[in-house]
């Protein structure tokens, strides 16, 4: 959300492990006759009756040190494991940095569709659409334009849409499809640790990718995505629950993407934001609703077809 990547088939795809390939997963130490994780890379698990979050049950607790139990824990938070579409937002402002001292530049309204299934013995299979919209900082106006306080150039504001594309969430992190937009990626994801105080549990999900593209949204640059899901551990034990509620904390470190028309002003951008997951357009916040029926009023009236006419999911061979 807010920087999700995708690549040329000619990009280079490093998936940064936390554990070495399939071959190097440890054996569940919960006692149960097929794991989680014996089901998904099996396939036995049936996807019309049981979507991940929920397994014939002698299953006991999940086990956040163990990959695929994380996987399944960030799947539920992020999205909705029984294929129905879930939404979230993001408010938060992006900055300048230079020399060592930041800048607030505008603000960001955030708001993405997200539709997963799992694909036995890979992971989860994440349609994704997203919208967002740079505000001016004081008078909260959608920016067409904006004048960077460095240089005082005016830089015409490309459209901020990503999508509707799918993605492979796998326990080592995201695997891209071959989409033109974005052009060359060399993409490093990681999933995890998780982190566990009482009922609460936080999952981190990090990317950092250099990426070169012709498109105007995206340019020549260095993107880093730090992102933390905080939900609810009851939630995410009960298999019943096949979508947990859940927060989003975010933040990001990129250098300057060329429409910032930034050449010669040093440092690099950074942002925060924070949201939650929803289950209705009428939850987002008041003036993102303002703004995506202004700016994408047909994809907010039926986000169902759009990612329903998303592309296939299309993976190299090795994923």
């Amino acid at each position: 959300m807010g920087g999700f990547l995708g690549p040329r088939a000619q990009h280079k795809l490093i998936a940064r492990h936390s554990l070495k390939g399939d071959a190097g997963l440890k054996i569940p130490t919960t006692k149960r006759a097929l794991s989680r994780r014996d089901l998904l890379r099996t396939g036995s698990l049936s996807l019309a009756g049981l979507a991940l979050g929920g397994y014939a049950h002698a299953a006991g607790e999940l086990d956040l040190d163990d990959p695929w139990d994380r996987l399944t824990a960030l799947a539920k938070l992020r999205g909705d494991t029984s294929g129905k579409t879930v939404m979230w937002w993001m408010k938060g402002v992006r900055y300048g940095v230079v020399d060592n001292e930041i800048t607030p530049l505008f603000n960001m309204l955030i708001g993405s569709f997200q539709r997963m299934r799992p694909v036995p013995g890979k992971g989860f299979e994440v349609n994704m659409l997203e919208m967002s919209y740079l505000t001016d900082l004081e008078t909260g106006e959608v920016l067409d334009t904006w004048v960077n306080p460095y240089n005082g150039k005016t830089c015409e504001v490309p459209e901020q849409k990503f999508g509707p594309f799918p993605v492979l969430m796998r326990p080592t992190g995201v695997i891209l499809p071959d989409i033109p937009l974005f052009g060359d990626v060399e993409l490093k994801t990681k999933v995890g640790p998780a982190f566990v105080n009482g009922d609460n549990v936080w999952i981190r999900d990090d990317s950092s990718a250099k990426v070169d593209s012709d498109h105007p949204m995206m340019g020549k640059h260095i993107y880093n995505e730090l992102v933390t899901y905080r939900g609810s551990l009851r939630e995410l034990n009960d298999p019943k629950v096949t979508s947990a509620a859940a927060e989003i904390s975010f933040t990001s470190v990129t250098s300057w993407r060329e429409w910032f028309q930034a050449e010669g002003v040093g440092g690099h951008t950074t942002a925060r934001a924070n949201g939650s997951k929803i289950n209705s357009i009428d939850d987002f916040p008041a003036e993102y609703l303002t703004a995506a029926r202004e700016r994408h009023g047909e994809i907010l009236a039926d986000p169902e077809a759009v990612l329903e006419a998303a592309p296939p999911l299309q993976l190299p061979e090795d994923a």
